[in-house]
C-alpha cells in the first residue's frame, strides 16, 4: 500500500487555479441539481406551497450545503420558511432586479 499523502507548498506561485476550478465544478453540480429537482436556486422566485393561500418570494436556497440524492432528503429555505420539493405547487423565475 502507498500511504504518500504529499505535501503541500505554502511558498508556489500563488495560482488559484484550483480554487477557481472547484467553483466552476461546484456551479455545474448545482445546475445539475436544480435540472433534475426543477428548482431555480439563487433566483428571485415565487413559490406557491401546497395548501399555503400566499406564496412566497425571495431566493430559495439550500438548507444543508450537501446536495442530497433524492428529492425526499432536500430541504430549501426562502426567507425563514424551510420546505421540500414535494410541497411546491408552482414556482415561477422572477426578473432579477
Amino acid at each position: 500500500m502507498n500511504f504518500d499523502q504529499g505535501e503541500l507548498d505554502f511558498f508556489g506561485n500563488g495560482s488559484d487555479e484550483g480554487h477557481r476550478k472547484w467553483l466552476r465544478e461546484l456551479e455545474e453540480k448545482k445546475r445539475a441539481f436544480e435540472v433534475r429537482h426543477g428548482l431555480m436556486i439563487g433566483r428571485r422566485v415565487r413559490v406557491q406551497l401546497v395548501g399555503e393561500l400566499n406564496p412566497l418570494e425571495g431566493m430559495i436556497h439550500l438548507v444543508s450545503q450537501k446536495l442530497p440524492r433524492s428529492a425526499a432528503q432536500i430541504r430549501l429555505g426562502l426567507g425563514k420558511r424551510e420546505f421540500t420539493p414535494l410541497e411546491i405547487e408552482s414556482i415561477v423565475r422572477l426578473e432579477d432586479s
